[in-house]
């Protein structure tokens, strides 16, 4: 079965696009066929799937594939849960592979549709290990098209900022691309439409070029340490230990007491929130080698300052507070201290063979 289901990813692109396969699309195949996963190292409770879905993610954009293969162990340890991790994949190619490798990520979602969860069973976790070690090899990964899903979700919420004169023609050319998806005239463009659900609204995006000159942000990530079984980075907003935690540092933390001063000279409804994005610019969502537009990640930091009602000013000296709380280790400390109040005792680490290791 496995053999026939390659045999088909090799002939996708025509079936679906009219193309022959590219020397890339064909490498990817034949490379599949071969593999042979790591053996299984870490299954965590079921109770930590959104901590092991965030880890996994910005390992990915990290490029860290030591801890992201770690993670599909995990990830192969929740079964009932593989539909629903085979979304979230397809997701991180748009959201975090996109113009770093088109081709690649169009390649996760064909899998996802050639390969049903259940029927696929345990092969599930050498195709998550494969896909996971290829986004990871890339040389550059790029949030452009989810910086674009953003943008257009503004415009449609009616949330965009005003726009300076030199940001209209981006704008344009995005809502151009998405309303030329719906439009479905193109082969390309029907299965683009027809796969959206995927990927939460970001295939529409794929292959998308802006009229401006695209650059490489060589920043040093920030460090990360392990925490309770997870790399710390994985503790955001959308999990329950990061919400915690940034509800205590907008009440005010030693050593962090501008996050709370800031908050009280601005009157904002959802400071948390609020903090939980400002955190994912310094940390959760940078990317390794990323290839980003200038004038886009400028025309999201104001679209986002704009929605919680602050100056640019305010947003970005927000940002440089969560990075020193961040660079000083108190966000780590907070997340150690919530780790043990929601988990000690409770947290139950299972071991690949199903055998408890910790209680």
């Amino acid at each position: 079965m496995f053999d026939r289901q390659i045999e088909e990813l090799l002939s996708y692109p025509h079936r679906w696009w009219g193309e022959n396969p590219s020397d890339r699309w064909i490498s990817l195949c034949f490379g599949m066929r071969g593999y042979h996963p790591p053996s299984r190292c870490l299954a965590l409770g079921e109770q930590r799937k959104w901590e092991l879905v965030s880890a996994f993610q910005k390992s990915i954009r990290r490029g860290d594939k030591r801890t992201a293969l770690q993670l599909v162990s995990a990830i192969d340890s929740m079964s009932e849960e593989c539909a629903y991790f085979w979304k979230r994949l397809c997701v991180i190619a748009c959201e975090d592979i996109g113009p770093g490798d088109d081709v690649l990520a169009s390649f996760v979602i064909a899998c996802a549709a050639v390969f049903p969860p259940k029927a696929t069973g345990t092969k599930n976790y050498d195709l998550f290990c494969f896909l996971a070690e290829q986004m990871c090899d890339l040389a550059n990964r790029s949030r452009i098209y989810c910086s674009c899903g953003i943008i257009e979700a503004a415009t449609v919420n009616s949330t965009l900022p005003e726009l300076e004169s030199g940001e209209r023609p981006t704008v344009s050319t995005i809502l151009e691309y998405k309303e030329a998806v719906q439009r479905a005239q193109t082969s390309w463009k029907a299965w683009q439409k027809k796969n959206d659900w995927r990927t939460a609204g970001l295939l529409r995006f794929l292959g998308l070029k802006l009229p401006l000159e695209m650059t490489q942000d060589d920043t040093p990530l920030p460090p990360s340490k392990t925490l309770f079984d997870l790399p710390s980075y994985c503790y955001d907003m959308y999990t329950r230990v990061g919400l915690t935690m940034l509800r205590r540092l907008t009440q005010g933390v030693y050593g962090a007491e501008g996050i709370k001063e800031l908050f009280q000279e601005n009157k904002i409804k959802s400071p948390h929130k609020t903090l939980g994005e400002a955190l994912f610019f310094v940390e959760g969502g940078r990317i390794h080698g990323e290839l980003f537009y200038e004038p886009l990640r400028s025309l999201e930091q104001r679209l986002f300052a704009h929605q919680y009602g602050l100056s640019l000013k305010t947003w970005l000296e927000l940002q440089v507070l969560m990075a020193k709380a961040l660079q000083d280790g108190i966000v780590d400390r907070l997340r150690e201290e919530v780790l043990h109040q929601f988990y000690d005792g409770n947290l139950q680490l299972i071991a690949p063979k199903g055998g408890l290791i910790r209680q």
